[in-house]
């Protein structure tokens, strides 16, 4: 890529750690710009108002040059973008306090296309698992980028559902763009950069997935959506700072019914009450964000064979209603053991149940 002296100096500052951010955004202005910074890093100003961490790390590419920021980006295989930058995420300029500059891999998303942030718990249950990666599929296959933070569970699920629709998505890192968090995740990045998708990063490439690093890129996963889907959370969540971001954007919020005990449903049903958008499946977001025409929905166009109960199944009718042991489906279809442990294993087979512990099934929606 080609970057401006401008651009790369908005770069450079995001080297520094992110603890460091205020104080050198109160120095670009006392300075004069960003440029007016690097010009006088040397001065006295500037080692009193910089932290020690912050100025060895920024002082160590202002000794190379700015030849290094690029050699550094090369190095990893990332590309950069400052605020000035013709593809940075105008999105993200009406954020109170935008990055400076973004590092990324793959292709960043485009400005006029419909975006919706799928957000939930890392220890997510197979109910929310299943109904994120379903919602993400449809609305992917449907034309809307699916952004999320490639996290463990409901993250995770986002992310393999607009895959499987075909669509693209957007991965917010919590970490430097030089690795993956979490590591089994590695595969799943590439494959979201291979379809076409982007994994970005506001902070250092080498940063390690810090706990405050997360509350601030959950102010960009939210940013970058015209809406937030809420799967599942407690109260007092990771997942609820995104939810506070959307709130003061301005954002429509969606959020996904659960049962009434369960951890999870704390958040989704909280918001329910205070007057988020119900949501069922992705034709709710369609139609009350008015994409239906964006592109033809060829997921709702064809019959999901593994989404419904075929008529006159007792077996996948029964699993369709809830969860049920082998005993209880004895009862309900009149089988005998040997026939019952038969046709399961032939569902499984299939893949259209699941044993979930024990003798005890569920079925794959």
């Amino acid at each position: 890529m080609d970057y401006s002296r401008e651009e790369l100096m908005m770069i450079w500052l995001r080297f520094a750690p992110a603890g460091s951010w205020r104080a050198e955004d109160a120095l670009v202005d006392q300075m004069g710009g960003v440029s007016a910074l690097w010009d006088g890093f040397y001065g006295e100003e500037v080692r009193k108002a910089l932290s020690g961490e912050a100025w060895t790390a920024l002082e160590a590419i202002r000794r190379a040059g700015e030849s290094l920021i690029v050699k550094k980006l090369d190095e990893i295989g990332a590309n950069a973008v400052g605020m000035n930058g013709a593809s940075y995420p105008r999105r993200l300029l009406s954020l109170s306090c935008p990055p400076k500059a973004l590092f990324f891999k793959g292709t960043l998303p485009g400005d006029d296309v419909p975006a919706a942030a799928m957000i939930g718990a890392r220890s997510d249950t197979r109910y929310g698992r299943q109904q994120a990666q379903k919602i993400a599929r449809d609305l992917a296959s449907a034309g809307v980028v699916i952004i999320s933070g490639l996290a463990r569970g409901i993250d995770t699920a986002a992310h393999l559902g607009a895959l499987e629709g075909g669509g693209k998505t957007v991965a917010v890192l919590g970490n430097g763009i030089s690795s993956v968090y979490p590591p089994e995740n590695r595969e799943l990045c590439r494959r979201i950069i291979a379809s076409g998708g982007c994994v970005i990063s506001e902070f250092p490439p080498d940063a390690a997935p810090l706990s405050y690093h997360f509350p601030i890129r959950n102010r960009i996963i939210s940013a970058l959506s015209d809406t937030v889907i809420l799967i599942e959370a407690r109260k007092k969540s990771g997942t609820a700072s995104t939810i506070g971001h959307a709130l003061d954007q301005g954002k429509e919020i969606f959020a996904l019914p659960g049962n009434v005990d369960a951890p999870g449903s704390e958040l989704p049903l909280t918001l329910l009450k205070e007057g988020a958008q119900m949501l069922t499946c992705a034709q709710d977001v369609l139609e009350a964000m008015g994409w239906m025409g964006i592109r033809q929905m060829s997921m709702f166009d064809k019959k999901d064979t593994l989404g419904k109960a075929p008529e006159g199944d007792v077996i996948l009718e029964a699993l369709f209603r809830e969860d049920q042991t082998f005993e209880e489906l004895l009862e309900i279809t009149g089988l005998d053991a040997s026939g019952l442990s038969a046709r399961l294993t032939i569902l499984e087979i299939e893949g259209r149940i699941q044993r979930i512990g024990g003798r005890a099934y569920t079925a794959v929606r």
